[in-house]
């Protein structure tokens, strides 16, 4: 979990730390434009990954004692999304040439697609899987460090948001390519050639995941590009600002869902009443810290905005105060469904939940962000995130498998002398 904390200090405390002064130099309309490139990356970015963060986790977790099945599932994983970043940067060049809205922004879609092809090369779910995260936290830290460095050094005028998009691309390439050889080197891995069966395995174990994933993209981090859409970069630059600084927040709780989901695929395995008792602790712990974050935000927003983006970014108080229920929202909803869902096989249920909801976000974005605006946006995050929340918690109590409605039949258990469990 410290490991984990290592990178999530690298991806989203270091860009916190060059927002002020990015949103500053850039302007809200050049912060807009990037931030309006980078949700439409951010799809590709998804249908890359194809749920692997999760279904090669899972499988790695479990074959880790077999070297070469281990070797065997990462070559035919880093084939698999090799296949797919070939097949979606085709896709990116069909978009930009058939949409005007594109082919203007053309030069920073395909530098930004840079990161696409790093995020496809880094092995977190190798790493993850092995329960080994130490090194790549130190790979990860040190290219984000240098893209700060040269932020700072480089990035002096509005125009120069070309450079700040190439310098974000050059720091994910650098940690893909120096993810994969550690993990070479770390597990002795050896070069096995890609086999179409193994291939094939690898994409229908995560199919579910992937839509899942991609759903969650709906109303996460493709929502400045769909408010791009409807409005102009101006009020992108608003929304992306404060949904910047509230993700931050939230991601501080992400390290102890990651670290948590290879355990509990295993504690699910073997223990379904260990495995619900320790989601419990998970989910008030999320609720705790949630909380904690909801009041913050909400009470300290002007004063937060103000400090890190400046008084020009006056419309994205109101943005933020409707997105503080994010971290609790999020919290509990990756425990929900990472922790429990997820490791007891409720693949298809995790999808179809997260498929509605992120169709729901489009839709109510749609229909709210032409009036609204930012505002409309961040009210259809919110609603979705709810929707996350109520739906996960029917399923699983009408499935029995509630870390909360399940306390009183895990205290019984407990209590149980040992041999007759």
């Amino acid at each position: 979990m410290v490991s984990l904390y290592v990178i999530q200090f690298a991806n989203y405390i270091l860009p916190l730390v060059t927002v002020p002064y990015l949103v500053r130099v850039l302007g809200p309309d050049h912060f807009g434009l990037v931030a309006f490139g980078q949700g439409l990356i951010a799809f590709f970015a998804v249908l890359v990954d194809y749920g692997f963060a999760l279904s090669a986790t899972r499988k790695i977790s479990l074959l880790r004692a077999d070297s070469h099945a281990v070797s065997e599932t990462a070559c035919n994983v880093w084939a698999a999304k090799g296949l797919i970043c070939f097949v979606a940067f085709a896709l990116l060049l069909v978009l930009v040439a058939a949409s005007t809205r594109l082919n203007e922004v053309a030069p920073l879609l395909l530098v930004q697609y840079g990161a696409v092809i790093g995020g496809a090369m880094f092995p977190v779910w190798l790493f993850q899987g092995m329960e080994q995260m130490v090194f790549i936290s130190a790979i990860n830290l040190a290219t984000r460090l240098l893209v700060v460095v040269g932020i700072f050094a480089m990035v002096r005028q509005p125009g120069d948001y070309l450079l700040y998009a190439g310098l974000t691309s050059l720091g994910y390439l650098g940690a893909g390519l120096v993810g994969v050889g550690l993990a070479f080197h770390r597990f002795k891995l050896r070069l096995v050639a890609p086999s179409r069966a193994g291939m094939r395995e690898a994409f229908v174990e995560g199919w579910a995941l992937f839509l899942s994933t991609a759903a969650i993209s709906l109303h996460t981090t493709g929502n400045a590009f769909i408010l791009g859409l409807m409005t102009n970069t101006t009020v992108v630059g608003y929304y992306a600002a404060a949904e910047r600084v509230v993700r931050a927040v939230e991601g501080l709780s992400s390290p102890i869902h990651v670290a948590a989901y290879p355990r509990f695929s295993k504690l699910a395995l073997d223990s379904r009443f260990r495995a619900l008792l320790w989601g419990r602790r998970i989910l008030l712990l999320m609720i705790g810290l949630g909380g904690a974050s909801l009041l913050a935000l909400l009470v300290g927003a002007p004063m937060i905005v103000r400090l890190i983006l400046g008084s020009g970014y006056d419309p994205s108080i109101a943005v933020m105060r409707v997105l503080a229920g994010l971290p609790l929202l999020v919290g509990m909803n990756k425990v929900l469904g990472i922790q429990i869902m997820l490791p007891f096989g409720r693949d298809r249920a995790f999808m179809a939940i997260l498929v509605c909801t992120g169709l729901m976000n489009v839709l109510l974005a749609v229909v709210l962000a032409p009036a609204l605006q930012a505002l409309g946006m961040a009210v259809a995050l919110v609603a979705s995130e709810m929707l996350i929340t109520v739906g996960m918690f029917a399923y699983l109590g009408h499935h029995r498998l509630s870390p909360l409605s399940r306390m009183a039949a895990e205290n019984q258990a407990l209590s149980i002398p040992k041999g007759r469990k």
